[in-house]
């Protein structure tokens, strides 16, 4: 995975001095389906919170939050791995396997988002639960994205 960062570092002729400059940023992001990867990331989180919300709110209650928050994420992983599959990373094969190194990630990801929502929620307040939730969820995408660019969804 490092000599495929460097070889990509290399490749797209990345420098500090490049990534300071927005139009370049833009088009490297563009170029290797960040901006796709983003889109789908924010449609999975709207599903997750809307689906977070609704067992909260009608279903589990307040105080049970956090079971309503992981019926969520579970509908988020679904729907995020075919998405990423046909559009994010158009991979081709092993797709199986590729899925059970999905989901190990996603749910080491999901492990780290939960403990984190699980301990800002009581700080914050359990009135702002989502804005907790979206805002772990948006600080773990972007380690997630270059854990599924160089390994998950790598077709070397």
């Amino acid at each position: 995975m490092k000599s495929e960062i460097l070889t990509f570092i290399e490749k797209e002729q990345i420098t500090l001095t490049r990534l300071c400059n927005p139009v370049f940023v833009y088009h490297l992001l563009y170029k290797h389906k960040y901006l796709h990867f983003f889109l789908i990331g924010i449609s999975g989180v709207a599903f997750a919170l809307l689906i977070t919300w609704a067992l909260t709110e009608y279903i589990f209650g307040l105080a049970n939050y956090f079971t309503s928050y992981l019926v969520g994420l579970t509908v988020n992983l679904i729907h995020n791995f075919v998405l990423h599959t046909t559009i994010s990373f158009g991979t081709k094969k092993h797709h199986s396997r590729r899925f059970i190194v999905f989901v190990f990630f996603s749910l080491l990801i999901v492990a780290l988002q939960a403990i984190t929502v699980k301990f800002l929620t009581p700080i914050v307040g359990l009135d702002y639960y989502l804005i907790v939730i979206a805002a772990v969820i948006f600080f773990y995408s972007t380690i997630s994205f270059f854990l599924f660019k160089f390994v998950v969804f790598s077709e070397k």
